[in-house]
């Protein structure tokens, strides 16, 4: 049986939840995993599938084919993905930012965003700093506690810097599991495309289920659930390869990583 990568995050919610409570069968072994850990076990071959940063696939993407219409995107605020700071963004200078260690899409869109600002990026704890990056559930929470002076959006700065929209994860198979199970691997594709099209009839049933310990009200998880983008439209597509060609200007990838898709016909 296949092995599929499952991120323990809200933002994942409306990709997997007819699966997990819908009764939605998948012919997949579910593996849950924090987004950096599930990269690194796609990379080694522990799994065989899974949700990944997009900057992953962009880095290793010979190993690697995407699932199509499969995305966590936003166009504009993604409401989960923050940098928190002590002063406003445009006084920043030869300052201290704390990065999370669970995310590299988001280490590097701050990179870029901040790239004229002279920064010095830690992630010791211990390090003193005038912000710090927090993303998915532990950014909510933190939002919604209101004890910081300046919060940015990430997803929203890149709106406001490029127009387009941003693609943090990408749902990915093997190179090798694809072509030696291809059909196994259209039945798991197929069986996540069922589930998300069956979340999307439940939105205000995942947000009273879900929003408990995130949100402080049943209403902003639901909005935030359906302010996000889970395809991966040419929009998108162009959103995530302008990600791409920034990454490669202040060098943090060697080449533009090429969409290459499974069954490119569905």
């Amino acid at each position: 049986m296949l092995k599929l990568g499952v991120i323990d995050v809200l933002n994942v919610l409306p990709v997997y939840y007819g699966i997990l409570k819908q009764k939605i069968n998948i012919p997949a072994q579910l593996i849950l995993g924090k987004v950096t850990e599930l990269n690194n076990k796609l990379n080694t071959g522990d799994i065989d599938i899974s949700v990944v940063s997009s900057f992953e696939y962009a880095k290793n993407y010979h190993q690697y084919y995407i699932l199509p219409k499969l995305s966590v995107s936003a166009d504009g605020p993604v409401g989960s993905i923050y940098l928190f700071l002590d002063k406003p963004i445009d006084q920043l200078s030869r300052d201290k930012i704390k990065l999370t260690a669970f995310s590299f899409t988001s280490v590097h869109l701050i990179q870029f965003l901040l790239n004229d600002y002279n920064i010095t990026y830690v992630t010791d704890e211990t390090d003193e700093s005038v912000g710090e990056v927090l993303i998915a559930d532990e950014a909510i929470k933190r939002f919604y506690q209101r004890k910081d002076a300046y919060v940015y959006d990430l997803s929203e700065l890149w709106k406001q810097k490029t127009g387009l929209p941003f693609v943090f994860a990408l749902w990915c198979v093997r190179r090798e599991v694809y072509h030696q199970y291809q059909q196994d691997v259209l039945q798991v594709y197929d069986a996540l495309l069922t589930s998300k099209k069956t979340s999307e009839m439940h939105f205000t049933q995942m947000a009273r289920e879900y929003f408990t310990g995130i949100f402080p009200d049943q209403q902003s998880c639901e909005f935030y659930l359906r302010n996000l983008h889970y395809n991966f439209t040419p929009k998108y597509q162009d959103g995530f390869n302008l990600f791409q060609k920034e990454m490669l200007k202040i060098a943090k990838l060697q080449e533009i990583a090429p969409l290459e898709f499974i069954d490119q016909e569905r």
